[in-house]
C-alpha cells in the first residue's frame, strides 16, 4: 500500500513542477514518419517490379520473322509473340482460315472455313482480335448509319495479353500470339455434343512466315475425349490432331470493280444488307465472287488478261488422275 502512495506522490509532483512551455518529445513521431517512408519505398519498388519488360529485352531469345506483321518465335518453348505497330490498330485486315488436315471421317482436309475482315483493338492490358461486321451497312452520310452502328456489333474472336513496354523507337508492342491464335479455330469443342475438348497443352505452332502484304500461321490443334468415340479412322478415338492455317493479309486497293449478281444465273456470291435507302424493295445486295481480270487491250471485244488466272493441281491428287483434272479445268476455262 505504501508503494502505491509513493508512486502517486511522484506523479503528482512531476505534474506540478513540469514546465508547460517545454517542447514535447516528438522523436517517436519522426521515427514513425521515417518508417512509413521506408514502407512506401518498398511498395514503389514492388510496383516497379510488376512493370512490363522492355521490348528489346523480351525478344532476346526469339527468332524474328519480319513482314506485314512481325513475329518473334521460340519454337523450343512453343511461344509466339506478335509485334503490333500503333498504326496497325487503325487498319482493317483480311483473315482467312483453312483446315489443313482432319480425321478423314467427319473433319476433312483442305477445307476453307472462313474469311472475314478483322481489326486489332487495344483494351487495357489486352489486344482484342475483332471480327468486323459487314453484313449490315449504310452510307455514313445517312442518318440510319448510326442506328446500324449502334444496334449491330462486331464479334471478339480472341484476346492476347500485352507483354512489353512500347518499342523505344517506333512504339510497337509485343502481344501473346499463343492466346490470339493457338485455340479451337474450328469450334470442334461445340460440335457432336462436345465429345472432344480442345487440348492447349498438346497444341503448337508448326510454321510461321511473314511477307510484305501477308502473314501466314500454321498450327496443330489437339483435341481429346474422356471416352471412346465412333471415329474409327483414328487409331485411338480419344485423341485427334487437326492442322489449321491462318492468313492475315492487307486488303488490296487495286481498282477492283464489283459486279452485281443476277438471280437467274448460278454464281457464288457475297451478300449483305444495305439500309442506305430504306424505301427500296429489298435491302439485300448480291455481288458475284469473281477474279480481278483486266484486258491487255481494253478496246478489244476479247483480249488476254494482264494477269491470267493460274490453277494449281494439289500435290495430294493421285498421279493417275492429274491429266484428267487438268483437262477438265482447261475445258471449263475455255467455256
Amino acid at each position: 500500500m505504501n508503494y502505491k502512495i509513493i508512486l502517486k506522490f511522484i506523479i503528482l509532483f512531476n505534474f506540478i513542477i513540469a514546465d508547460p512551455y517545454e517542447q514535447l518529445d516528438i522523436d517517436f513521431l519522426k521515427n514513425k514518419k521515417a518508417s512509413l517512408s521506408t514502407e512506401q519505398t518498398k511498395s514503389t519498388t514492388k510496383k516497379n517490379k510488376k512493370d512490363l519488360p522492355l521490348y528489346l529485352e523480351l525478344i532476346e531469345s526469339y527468332s524474328k520473322i519480319e513482314g506485314c506483321f512481325t513475329f518473334f518465335w521460340d519454337q523450343n518453348k512453343n511461344k509466339l509473340l506478335i509485334s503490333i505497330h500503333p498504326d496497325q490498330f487503325n487498319n482493317i485486315y483480311l483473315a482467312n482460315m483453312t483446315r489443313q488436315s482432319g480425321d478423314g471421317y467427319y473433319y476433312d482436309s483442305s477445307s476453307m472455313m472462313n474469311e472475314f475482315p478483322f481489326q486489332f483493338k487495344k483494351i487495357a492490358g489486352n489486344i482484342q482480335f475483332i471480327h468486323i461486321n459487314t453484313m449490315f451497312r449504310a452510307d455514313e452520310d445517312k442518318a440510319i448509319h448510326k442506328a446500324i452502328k449502334d444496334n449491330l456489333s462486331n464479334s471478339i474472336i480472341s484476346k492476347g495479353k500485352i507483354l512489353s513496354q512500347p518499342h523505344p523507337e517506333n512504339g510497337s508492342i509485343l502481344v501473346d500470339a499463343n492466346e490470339l491464335f493457338l485455340r479451337d479455330l474450328g469450334y470442334i469443342s461445340n460440335r457432336k455434343n462436345s465429345r472432344y475438348s480442345f487440348d492447349i497443352k498438346n497444341s503448337y505452332f508448326i510454321d510461321i512466315k511473314s511477307f510484305l502484304k501477308n502473314s501466314e500461321i500454321e498450327l496443330s490443334a489437339h483435341y481429346k475425349s474422356n471416352k471412346w468415340t465412333n471415329a474409327y479412322t483414328l487409331p485411338n478415338s480419344r485423341s485427334m490432331e487437326i492442322k489449321y492455317h491462318i492468313s492475315l493479309s492487307v486488303i488490296p486497293n487495286n481498282g477492283f470493280i464489283p459486279r452485281i449478281a443476277d438471280d437467274r444465273v448460278g454464281y457464288f456470291s457475297t451478300i449483305y444488307q444495305d439500309y442506305s435507302n430504306t424505301l427500296q424493295e429489298t435491302q439485300y445486295v448480291r455481288y458475284i465472287n469473281r477474279w480481278n481480270l483486266k484486258k491487255k487491250n481494253p478496246d478489244a471485244y476479247l483480249s488476254e488478261p494482264i494477269e491470267p488466272i493460274v490453277f494449281w493441281i494439289e500435290n495430294k491428287v493421285p498421279e493417275e488422275f492429274r491429266a484428267a483434272v487438268k483437262e477438265g479445268i482447261l475445258a471449263w476455262n475455255e467455256a
